[in-house]
Parts: structure tokens; C-alpha cells; sequence
């Protein structure tokens, strides 16, 4: 009997959330369907590229797909990060007319710290307008960059554009992909981005603009960490847009490992005790449906913890009642609405057939990708590479020591004429 009493609490909670997911999601897909003449193109852009050393042929083709964009020639640049410093991927992106920012003297990790290291170095200059993140296999529509200037005209200060996984059609990595990429940035919300939802951003195809990264920075926390930078911009009640007229196509056969279920529990614990209950007092003081809403997600399951939970659940139910008793079937009825809940997202980002004729091996990818994460490393930062925030001092004697080292000159300074 408790046994019975504790599955139909779960089963009632999980559908309330399942059904608030859905009530997000239509409202901000019945929003985003407004569509207004362009404004004239006027700012300029940075496409920002992280290229690692086996990537390097398919920077060529790359760097020529995103010149050809519609957009003014002059007013935007290919910016090229190699993370491995190989000097062919540098002249080969040189010679198709693409710009090159190195990692310098400080050694690179991963794409993820090339971005934000050249994010930091063109947010000093007054040249760009905006920086767009894109993969090295990335192809965008050709209004892309027009519609990104269109937003910012209008007042945005970070816009997320559709994001699709391309490939071979009838490929199997291609359709694990597109499975996985509908379950982030936030499954509940589904890109409600235009009603301030808090719906979460995605890496590639993302807009920022150079006032976002100058008012509240992008290294702490950083651009990659999804939800905690999701949950800065939300408590500052920053505005970001999605729109469905820009996609961005992503050829990255690699599939990012996610994280550990109990790993990721822990974190969006720390995440909502920290961050939720400020924003639900934030958005009822200022009157903010963005901030109410988003730190109310914060507080919600995952995806992989309600797909598991009810699995196991329906497990008991069939063992203990039977499959065809009132509960078993309400588990059923819960699983098939996830199950509802990733073909509309996979209609959503235009995926391919096979991702639809896949659905049914998502538990297992899902469980495949936590375990594999538990035996990936994240590479450690190199020993002669220090942060920049920490004075480097010399180990010589008392004078030196503590101060900064004197400039020293290549020749004698000619003297000035009396």
C-alpha cells in the first residue's frame, strides 16, 4: 500500500511537470511565429571558429561557406582560433582571407577556452559590434548574419538562432546527435527565448553582443557553462531573443559526453539553492515572469532523471499489480508523452528521418553518454601556463623580487639633439 501511495505521488508530480514543459513550449513557438521586415544591415560581426589540429580540412571549406554569407563584405570577419597551434591550419586559413588569433604565450585547453580567451582579447577592441560562436564544421543560412543585425537594431543583447545537426541523412552518429541536441539547452522551456523564459542557450549559433560581454563578461562563469550563464544573464534581467529565421547547421560528427547523472544532480542542486529562490524574490518584487519562471526551473528534474525514474517505476508497478493495472498504465502513458515531448523537438530543429525512427534507443545513448563521462578527463591546464589575473613575479634577488622586470631594449635608444 505505501508502495502504491509513493508511485502515484511521483506519477502525479512527473505529470504536472510534463504537462508544464508542453504549456512553455507551445506558448513560446505560438510567439516566435511574428515576422517583421529586416532592418538594413549596420553592424559588424565576428564569427568566431575554434579549429584543433585534426580538423584541418574542413577549415578551408569552412572559411569559404561563411564568406559567401549575404552580408557586406567589409563588415565581417572569419575569425579563425587554432587550439593545437599547428602553423598549416594558420596559413590555411590566412590564405581563404580569414583572421587568425593565436593562443600566444598561454597554451590552450580546448575549444571552449580558445573562445573565451578570443572573446576577451576582440571585446577590447572597437571594431566589432557582435561575436557569433560557430563550430569548424558549421554552415548557417544565408541571411544569417542580416537577421543577427536585424535583433541587435531592435534591441538585443544576445540572440540564440535555430540550431540543426546535419550530416548523412541515414547515418547512425547523425541521428544520436540530433536526439541529444534536442534535450539541450533546457528541455522544458523548448527555445521560449522570445517570452523570457529562461529557456537556456546553446554554443554554437549564438549571438553576444560587445555591450553584453563588457557589462557582465563571459569568463566568469564562462560561455560553455551553459546553465550558470544562463542564470547570470537572468538575474541581471537580461533579454534573450531566439529566432527560427537564421539556423545554424552543425556537421560536428563528434559527440560531446555529458555529464555523470549523479554529477549533474549535484551541480544543478548547488545551481538552484544558490540561484533559484533569489530570482523567484527577484522576479515577484520587479513583477518579472523571466526571473519567476526560470528560478522555478531550476528546481524541476532533468530529462535523464524522469525518463529513469519512471522506467524504474514502471518496472515496480508491472512486478507488483500487473502491466495492465491503473498505475502501470498511467507510467506508460508517462514515458510516451516524453516520448511525444522529443519528436516535436525533433520537428522543431529539422532533424533528420532516422532520428524519429531511433527514439526508442534514446535511454540506452542517454545511459551510454553518463558512463562514458565518468571515465573522461578533462585535460588539466599545462604547468607553464598561468592565469592572467596572477602577477608573475621573478625568483632573483630582494630587488627583483615582487616587481615587475625592467624593459629591456634590443638596441641603445638614440639621444635626443641637444
Amino acid at each position: 500500500m505505501y508502495l502504491t501511495l509513493i508511485e502515484s505521488v511521483v506519477l502525479a508530480g512527473w505529470i504536472c511537470v510534463v504537462g508544464y514543459g508542453f504549456v512553455l513550449s507551445f506558448i513560446g513557438r505560438m510567439r516566435g511565429r511574428s515576422k517583421t521586415p529586416l532592418i538594413y544591415p549596420r553592424h559588424v560581426f565576428a564569427l568566431v571558429v575554434p579549429v584543433a589540429g585534426n580538423d584541418e580540412n574542413s577549415i578551408s571549406r569552412t572559411v569559404e561557406h561563411l564568406r559567401r554569407n549575404k552580408y557586406p563584405r567589409g563588415m565581417f570577419d572569419v575569425i579563425v582560433a587554432p587550439v593545437s597551434g599547428t602553423d598549416q591550419v594558420s596559413t590555411i586559413a590566412r590564405r581563404k582571407g580569414a583572421v587568425v588569433y593565436g593562443p600566444g604565450k598561454q597554451r590552450w585547453r580546448d575549444r571552449d577556452d580558445a573562445i573565451t580567451g578570443v572573446l576577451e582579447r576582440l571585446s577590447a577592441k572597437d571594431r566589432y559590434d557582435a561575436y557569433i560562436i560557430l563550430d569548424v564544421r558549421s554552415r548557417i543560412s544565408p541571411n544569417y548574419l542580416a537577421v543577427m543585425s536585424d535583433r541587435l537594431s531592435k534591441g538585443a543583447l544576445a540572440v540564440q538562432s535555430g540550431y540543426c545537426v546535419s550530416g548523412r541523412k541515414w547515418a547512425w552518429n547523425t541521428a544520436s546527435r540530433a536526439l541529444l541536441s534536442t534535450l539541450k539547452p533546457g528541455w522544458l522551456t523548448s527555445w521560449s527565448l522570445d517570452f523570457r523564459l529562461g529557456g537556456g542557450i546553446h554554443r554554437t549559433g549564438l549571438c553576444i553582443s560587445r555591450r553584453l560581454v563588457e557589462k557582465h563578461g563571459i569568463k566568469r562563469p564562462r560561455v560553455d557553462n551553459v546553465l550558470a550563464f544562463q542564470t547570470k544573464l537572468l538575474r541581471h534581467d537580461v533579454v534573450i531573443q531566439y529566432t527560427d529565421q537564421a539556423w545554424v547547421y552543425d556537421r560536428t560528427r563528434a559527440v560531446k559526453p555529458v555529464g555523470s547523472t549523479f554529477s549533474r544532480l549535484r551541480s544543478r542542486w548547488r545551481r538552484a539553492r544558490a540561484d533559484g529562490l533569489p530570482l523567484i524574490r527577484d522576479g515577484l518584487k520587479w513583477r518579472s515572469a523571466a526571473q519567476v519562471i526560470g528560478g522555478f526551473n531550476l528546481f524541476l528534474p532533468t530529462y535523464n532523471t524522469m525518463l529513469v525514474t519512471a522506467l524504474l517505476f514502471f518496472g515496480l508497478a508491472a512486478y507488483l499489480h500487473g502491466v495492465a493495472s491503473a498505475i502501470a498504465m498511467g507510467w506508460i502513458a508517462l514515458i510516451a508523452s516524453l516520448a511525444v515531448f522529443v519528436v516535436f523537438r525533433l520537428g522543431q530543429m529539422r532533424a533528420p528521418v532516422l532520428a524519429y525512427a531511433a527514439l526508442p534507443t534514446l535511454p540506452l545513448i542517454l545511459i551510454w553518454q553518463s558512463v562514458k563521462s565518468c571515465f573522461t578527463s578533462r585535460p588539466s591546464r599545462p604547468e607553464n601556463a598561468q592565469p592572467k589575473d596572477q602577477k608573475r613575479t621573478e625568483t632573483g634577488n630582494g630587488r627583483t623580487q615582487g616587481r615587475r622586470p625592467r624593459r629591456r631594449y634590443s638596441r641603445r635608444p638614440r639621444r635626443q639633439p641637444s
